[in-house]
């Protein structure tokens, strides 16, 4: 009885070090400054927060609640700034990189969005970028 508890104990632990995973959304961001963009995607969820996930292998699709006329081909054209995903993904439980399997276009929020790098990519915008912060911090 006793050897029947200890692989039970073993097989169940050994659950903790293995890949979870996940489906989330989020919307599509532009990677932060200096950051790599290539084969990876970064999504904001509702909550603010900002999730990196390596879609270099990933298979890219449509919802097909996305109208036909709406679609860009290939749908990795889609991954712009503004678009909606739906992500099924797989978390390393070590480094907590997350690896998509597969990304859907869900909406394409953002058919025409502001560059604030500018035409040439080397900064933001003078007009669109305020030189002060535009809201002040508060002390609470």
């Amino acid at each position: 009885m006793r050897l029947y508890s200890v692989i039970a104990v073993l097989f169940l632990a050994s659950g903790l070090w293995a890949e979870t995973q996940g489906t989330f959304r989020g919307q599509v961001v532009r990677p932060p400054r200096g950051e790599q963009s290539a084969g990876l995607l970064y999504l904001m969820g509702r909550d603010g927060n900002v999730r990196r996930v390596i879609v270099a292998q990933a298979a890219i699709a449509y919802d097909p609640a996305v109208p036909t006329g709406e679609r860009a081909k290939p749908a990795r054209q889609a991954l712009v700034p503004g678009t909606e995903v739906r992500v099924t993904a797989l978390v390393d439980a070590i480094s907590g990189e997350w690896t998509a399997s597969r990304v859907e276009v869900i909406a394409h929020h953002a058919a025409e969005f502001e560059d604030d790098y500018g035409e040439n990519g080397s900064g933001p915008d003078e007009v669109t970028s305020p030189s002060v912060t535009a809201v002040a911090s508060r002390t609470i």
